[in-house]
């Protein structure tokens, strides 16, 4: 089996796998229980919050785990946009974010929200001149991601955090799902008022994530129940999702640098083997993106298609987001950069991670060819 879609998800490793089974099983007891051994269980929850903030170096922010960066982004952007109901304030968010962003600001803009969508440029980058224009003094949330999951833009975070500087009512959440871990950041987390990450994009566990956020900010629960994480994700801690979710940030930090290299160099030679082929459109422009995410259309061809094909041969790509790639409408990211219905209905979202190899680059693109020429 060939694997390009390490971008929807990965294999988790056999030591956070042992690590799961082993807090499962040696440390089942519910942490919000009185006697020793649950206190026991405790003490493991919040040693695992300060491997998080240890890694990521915001000793000042809270770390609520969660059951992954969905969830984690509702409640960012709820927690802030529920102290505004009764006057509903001016959102700031882009057109190309994941959907667990999108459609909150959708649901939020429903309800009287006042909800700025920015453009992206070709590159895929939101506009900064718009984003300017378009705070006031009732903006009181712009959520912005850090890498796109589609075509694997960098967003221009810390341009943005001086910019919000003037704006000290105004809060950031940064969606860092496809950059944490993986590409090194040009900010400081501690300048971000609220960010999350999901486990399984580096090689954790499925239902596994966090939302990290400043611990100044008056975040209100939009779930409701005990006083678990703060009240603001109440119900039963899954102490083994908790503890395996920090030994995958402090292994993912670890590991960045050396992992950034490989991958740079895959995607370098990808490029370049992509670029042989006339009839695919490259998407993704790799001076301004994540070395991680490459996407291609091929206008004269079906993308489900071809995905199947390679399929077949046991290669395994996307045509888009794993959260929304069984609908059949354009792809919005694709479509904000090219304009173009057929791009953005054809693309393939080819994404790479530290284990694959040049071999397996090669592998594909001469099943492209070969399907594209047959």
């Amino acid at each position: 089996m060939i694997y390009f879609d390490s971008t929807a998800t990965t294999k988790p490793t056999k030591e956070i796998l042992e690590l799961y089974n082993k807090v499962s099983s040696e440390y089942w007891y519910n942490p919000s229980s009185a006697y020793n051994v649950a206190l026991k269980a405790n003490n493991l929850l919040i040693k695992s919050q300060n491997i998080v903030k240890e890694s990521l170096g915001v000793a000042n922010h809270n770390v609520i785990f969660t059951s992954g960066a969905t969830e984690a982004n509702n409640l960012a952007i709820f927690g802030i946009c529920n102290n505004y109901l009764k006057d509903t304030k001016r959102i700031i968010t882009s057109k190309i974010e994941h959907p667990s962003v999108y459609n909150v600001f959708k649901r939020l803009e429903e309800i009287g929200f006042d909800v700025i969508y920015l453009d992206v440029n070709e590159f895929g980058i939101v506009d900064l001149e718009q984003l300017k224009s378009s705070l006031n003094k009732d903006t009181i949330l712009v959520s912005i991601m850090w890498v796109n999951n589609i075509i694997g833009s960098i967003q221009p975070i810390k341009e943005i955090v001086k910019i919000l500087k003037d704006y000290p009512r105004c809060k950031l959440h940064v969606d860092s799902v496809q950059g944490l871990g993986k590409i090194k950041p040009d900010f400081n987390f501690n300048e971000i008022d609220l960010f999350t990450m999901s486990s399984h994009k580096l090689e954790g566990i499925k239902g596994s994530g966090a939302l990290i956020y400043n611990n100044k900010i008056n975040l209100t629960n939009h779930l409701v129940g005990a006083n678990q994480q703060l009240g603001i994700k109440p119900g039963t801690i899954d102490l083994a999702s908790s503890v395996t979710c920090a030994k995958t940030i402090q292994n993912a930090v670890k590991y960045q640098s050396e992992h950034f290299n490989k991958v740079l160099e895959l995607n370098k030679y990808l490029e370049n083997k992509i670029k042989e082929i006339d009839q695919i459109a490259i998407n993704t422009n790799t001076k301004y993106a994540s070395p991680f995410i490459f996407n291609i259309s091929i206008k004269e061809f079906n993308a489900e298609t071809i995905m199947h094909y390679l399929e077949q041969k046991e290669i395994y790509v996307s045509i888009g987001s794993a959260c929304g790639s069984k609908t059949k409408k354009p792809e919005k990211t694709i479509y904000a950069i090219t304009n173009d219905q057929l791009l953005s209905t054809t693309s393939i979202r080819i994404s790479l991670s530290h284990l694959n190899t040049f071999e397996e680059i090669d592998i594909l693109v001469d099943e492209l060819r070969n399907y594209i020429t047959k």
